[in-house]
């Protein structure tokens, strides 16, 4: 949301109207996103702290959170995202430990986990 200042011809961005969008993943070191140059997928630990301590130096208590599982965890029916010790769920008890306050938004699409790569489990009847 842009607020519009009155007699101001310049929008007047809030700091608190950004959320960072963050890609994760299992690793512990961040690591560059090849197609997407100084973009990186950052570690569950300590580059996701990083990230979210910073915005919320800046007044920014809202994320967005983009999962990366390992390949080998993948399969046809997306069944690490129902892992309640999976990446999402410690990401998430990890975060809420250190910042209750903390609001996360994450996607719920099944692509991240699904070894075919789709949105949604595919069946020979249907998707």
């Amino acid at each position: 949301m842009v607020e519009i200042t009155a007699g101001r011809g310049n929008p007047d961005l809030k700091i608190m109207d950004h959320i960072p969008k963050l890609g994760w993943s299992n690793g512990e070191e961040d690591t560059p996103i090849g197609a997407m140059l100084g973009c990186y997928m950052v570690g569950w630990r300590h580059g996701l702290l990083q990230e979210v301590a910073k915005a919320r130096a800046v007044g920014v208590n809202s994320i967005v959170l983009f999962p990366k599982v390992y390949e080998a965890l993948k399969n046809p029916t997306g069944d690490e995202a129902y892992n309640n010790n999976g990446l999402v769920a410690r990401t998430i008890r990890l975060l809420k430990d250190k910042y209750p306050d903390l609001i996360i938004y994450i996607d719920v699409a099944l692509d991240p986990y699904s070894s075919d790569g789709q949105d949604g489990i595919v069946r020979e009847d249907a998707m």
